[in-house]
């Protein structure tokens, strides 16, 4: 991955700048934006840059520690550049959308194989990783701050679950250890994001396995966590993102579904896969998106006729 341009060649007449992600923002989302704010303020000191994230779940605080974040759609501000990371359509920027739609100027840099290219100027990589491996392609490694570099690696591991996904490439494990390098204590980083789980968590999360459904003839489980769930174990839907990830290390099943409430009412859901089933052409079908191995989409209707309308979409694409 050789970049033509560098992050730095993307800001020429830029004094404002926007920094936005997806909605339900995870780990390689809130990597990208955080990081790319910290190498951008720290590099460019006449920049005003403000970055834009819905909310930041418990397990990843320690990534907003120095990063000033705006919660709103930004409607009311109109950015020399607004720049989309991670985020795989226009429709899936969560906040910090209207200042986008509003911006002079805009950049998409993702990794998501369904991304339209939506920006006036677009960087996508869909053999990456993670959104956060491509920025740190076009970042000048020179003056990547430990700050900057904590973000990216969290993104990055975060998204190659742990380096364990099989998009995990030898430009990922280079991208990881040019930010080890610059001092990120990464035992620390995966204790923290990703084995380390509040105990009422993993109380919900047996609630969830116990209810789960597996479909041997598909390969396929599922799971849900409606809203009475939550309340019952004083959670949210922002504290739920590694449930699917234990769903995924069912033996039995390829392709796992985590289906979790809003307090709207609205479902969000997460798939995860093993092997070649593309579950992006799944989330595709129901509005979503995302890349071979993980996706997402919402939904309002019924979950187990999601779920049986993913599982008709797993047996078509094993049979093609």
């Amino acid at each position: 991955m050789i970049p033509m341009k560098r992050l730095d060649d993307y800001l020429e007449n830029a004094k404002t700048v926007a920094i936005v992600g997806h909605v339900n923002p995870d780990g390689d989302c809130l990597g990208s934006v955080f990081g790319t704010y910290r190498y951008l303020v720290e590099n460019h000191p006449d920049l005003c840059v403000t970055p834009y994230a819905s909310f930041v779940p418990e397990y990843l605080k320690f990534l907003a520690k120095d990063v000033p974040f705006d919660d709103t759609d930004g409607e009311d501000r109109t950015y020399d550049l607004a720049i989309s990371v991670d985020a795989s359509a226009k429709e899936r920027i969560g906040a910090g959308k209207a200042a986008f739609e509003n911006a002079r100027r805009t950049l998409v840099i993702d990794h998501h194989e369904t991304n339209p290219l939506f920006g006036d100027e677009n960087y996508v990589v869909p053999k990456a990783a993670s959104a956060s491996e491509v920025l740190a392609s076009l970042m000048d490694p020179d003056k990547i701050s430990l700050s900057a570099a904590e973000k990216l690696y969290t993104g990055i591991m975060q998204d190659s679950g742990v380096f364990r996904y099989s998009s995990t490439s030898k430009e990922t494990l280079l991208a990881a250890a040019m930010l080890i390098d610059k001092g990120v204590n990464f035992s620390k980083i995966i204790e923290e994001s990703v084995i380390n789980q509040p105990y009422r968590e993993m109380k919900l999360m047996g609630e969830v396995l116990m209810n789960s459904v597996l479909c041997p003839e598909t390969k396929f489980v599922y799971g849900t966590a409606p809203i009475s769930l939550q309340k019952k174990y004083g959670l949210s839907s922002s504290e739920l993102a590694n449930v699917v990830v234990e769903l995924n290390a069912v033996k039995e099943a390829d392709v796992a579904l985590f289906m979790y409430q809003y307090e709207d009412g609205t479902w969000k859901a997460s798939l995860r896969a093993k092997c070649d089933v593309n579950v992006a052409l799944i989330a595709k079908e129901f509005g979503g998106g995302g890349h071979l191995r993980a996706s997402g989409f919402s939904f309002e209707r019924d979950p187990e006729a999601v779920a049986g309308k993913v599982r008709d979409l797993i047996r078509t694409l094993k049979n093609k």
